[in-house]
């Protein structure tokens, strides 16, 4: 009885239909806010885990590829006859300052695979044999610098990795190796990256290929086997490269991101928990429940206070607004009766003179914007324009009452966009646009757009036209610079690793077939030392315009670090890029430079190679053709090398 008392009351019966829209509407905004949150939410820890793992396996490859160039420049410096070798061999290690702080073991061991000497001492490998291990069998059988697979060395059962190359005679016959250990549990870059955490709980893993743990931030594991129950680390192991969301190795639902690295069949894996990820939704989803209590419970009171206001006849005070809203009534309401009416007609008047202020206060600050701001009708005039969209627009002074499409053109997505496009379409929160006006002046313009009254016969229109001219410029720069080689302007070794990942998957449809060429400079290292950085830099420089000039605008020319360098020529066939190495190599011989009275030059050792369709990878066919420039070196330099394709053993005699 009591309660359908209450509910007799009008008012009452407004307050609760009020109290249930905000509800129901807080908990539908709440509901798609939480999913959208969420949605958003996960893709930026994607991207973050994403991120992460990439910078991490690319400072890796760094790392690692930097300590394979210092130890095989050494291992060639060390020329050598295989007596002298074993004579000065002790002599020889301690010699390497410099690889003593790459590794955390130096050895130099005999063509037989016997452990000349090593630095640390302490290690007690001399006199060991390691010919069955596996990075000496790979660098005596392949006669190139190797990263070995992960192994458990001799001393006290260290888990490590060896970066090994071979050393020659002066004939160019394999007298022994120089190797350079890191331990997976050393004081070294290893244990830096054992020791990143993403968040507070996140860790990252370095496994190989070959299944094997390298290092593990979670659990500190070396050397154990993959677990199969995770189905991104499986995909991994067969090359997968992104980002999955999975259940971690240690129980736990996690965002996980796979990047395979460069230099070595490893990849490193980014492990974020989604409890973590995902925690700052929750804590908002809590925030705004009890928001939401605080907001019912002052909006049911002035709901009720309100509706009493309104429940006198309103019908003067009525025609008097719509009065004043067509314009037709110039002087503030005035309506006889209660204080409730009264009052609603201050309110009224009150709130018409502050928006009229407002109105002019606004239009005072979009008139020192350095944003173009417009208001168009239906039909494209302008019915209110600040001074910067006058610029825009073309015109000097006011543009009101112009035709807003007839004084630009708009171009966007690669296509006009007319007037019935912004019409009938949504709004718009951003659109990267170029704008051209009536004087022919182009902008490049960040566009907004809102519709106010869309399909009504009074719908309008408001743009918000930003120069976005400075951002793009440097968007462009910052492009270039991430695909190029500041000193020589040529392509990076990750540009041209992309391109050559790209032709490989192209190989099927060529006629002839693609050949990738690597340079390898003879006698760098002295002109840098006699004749200093700069010059050293400047005989860079014009190499590269050498090469660059030297093939063709289809080709693709890239410095790979150091004085290396590479060049993909796409549909060439072997004997015209054959010739092409060969005028590169003639070219390079010739090219020298006048310093202090000095002349200095350099030569170069070219390895080629084609691409074919049974290549897996980019690391395969740059072995061949780094195969070929070991070959040029070992036959005395100078020289061009082709190393063909091993034949195929599906086909008759292969």
């Amino acid at each position: 009885m009591l309660i359908q008392r209450w509910f007799g009351s009008l008012v009452n019966r407004a307050v609760a239909l009020v109290t249930i829209v905000v509800l129901v509407t807080a908990l539908i905004v709440t509901g798609a806010g939480s999913l959208l949150s969420r949605t958003e939410l996960e893709q930026q820890a994607r991207n973050q885990v994403a991120t992460i793992a990439e910078l991490v396996s690319l400072e890796l490859d760094d790392k690692l590829g930097r300590r394979l160039e210092i130890l095989s420049q050494v291992a060639v410096s060390l020329t050598m006859s295989e007596t002298a070798l074993r004579g000065r061999a002790r002599v020889i290690v301690q010699q390497q300052v410099a690889l003593h702080h790459e590794f955390d073991g130096l050895y130099l061991i005999d063509a037989e695979g016997q452990v000349l000497a090593e630095s640390p001492e302490a290690y007690e490998q001399a006199g060991l044999n390691v010919s069955h291990r596996e990075y000496f069998t790979r660098v005596a059988s392949q006669l190139t610098p190797v990263i070995s697979e992960p192994y458990v060395s001799n001393y006290q059962n260290h888990p490590a990795v060896m970066i090994a190359a071979p050393v020659f005679n002066h004939e160019g016959r394999f007298v022994g190796v120089l190797g350079g250990a890191i331990l997976l549990e050393g004081d070294n870059f290893m244990e830096e990256f054992t020791d990143l955490a993403i968040g507070e709980t996140g860790y990252l893993k370095l496994v190989s290929r070959r299944g094997t743990i390298i290092t593990h931030g979670a659990t500190g594991e070396v050397m154990v086997p993959v677990g199969q129950e995770n189905t991104v680390m499986t995909r991994a192991l067969a090359g997968f490269e992104g980002t999955a969301q999975s259940r971690s190795s240690i129980g736990q639902d996690s965002i996980m991101s796979v990047q395979q690295m460069v230099q070595v069949p490893w990849f490193v894996v980014a492990v974020w928990p989604k409890r973590e990820a995902y925690a700052p939704i929750t804590r908002v989803s809590d925030n705004f429940i009890w928001i939401l209590f605080a907001v019912i419970l002052l909006v049911a009171p002035l709901a009720l206070w309100r509706f009493r206001r309104l429940m006198a006849p309103l019908q003067t005070l009525s025609e008097q607004i719509q009065e004043s809203y067509r314009g037709t009534r110039r002087t503030p309401v005035d309506v006889a009766g209660g204080r409730e009416i009264r009052r609603v007609a201050e309110v009224f008047n009150t709130v018409t003179e502050t928006l009229h202020q407002e109105q002019q206060r606004a239009e005072s600050i979009l008139g020192v914007l350095q944003e173009g701001v417009l208001m168009l009708d239906a039909d494209g005039l302008i019915r209110f324009a600040n001074g910067a969209a006058c610029r825009f627009v073309g015109a000097d002074d006011d543009c009101l009452g112009q035709n807003f499409f007839e004084m630009v053109t708009i171009e966007a997505d690669g296509k006009p966009w007319h007037r019935n496009d912004f019409l009938k379409g949504d709004d718009i929160d951003s659109l990267y646009a170029t704008l051209r006006n009536r004087r022919e002046v182009e902008f490049d313009i960040d566009l907004t757009l809102l519709h106010i009254r869309q399909g009504l016969h009074n719908e309008q229109l408001v743009f918000v036209l930003r120069d976005d001219t400075e951002r793009r410029r440097e968007e462009q720069r910052l492009s270039w610079e991430a695909t190029h080689d500041s000193l020589t302007q040529l392509l990076n070794r990750r540009a041209f690793t992309a391109t050559l990942v790209k032709l490989l998957g192209e190989a099927a449809r060529h006629e002839k077939p693609s050949v990738l060429m690597l340079i390898d400079l003879d006698h760098f290292k002295p002109v840098n030392d006699q004749g200093g950085h700069l010059l050293g830099d400047d005989l860079l420089r014009q190499l590269a315009d050498l090469f660059r000039d030297s093939v063709r605008h289809s080709d693709t020319v890239a410095r790979l670090g150091g004085d290396e360098f590479g060049v993909i020529l796409p549909s060439c066939g072997l004997p015209p890029a054959e010739l092409l190495a060969e005028k590169i190599r003639a070219g390079v011989e010739a090219l020298r430079i006048e310093h202090d009275g000095r002349s200095f030059g350099v030569t170069a050792s070219i390895g080629l190679t084609e691409l074919t369709t049974r290549d897996s990878g980019p690391r395969e066919v740059m072995a061949r053709a780094d195969e070929g420039c070991y070959v040029a070196k070992s036959r005395g330099r100078n020289a061009v090398v082709v190393v063909p394709v091993p034949p195929d053993p599906d086909e008759p005699g292969g």
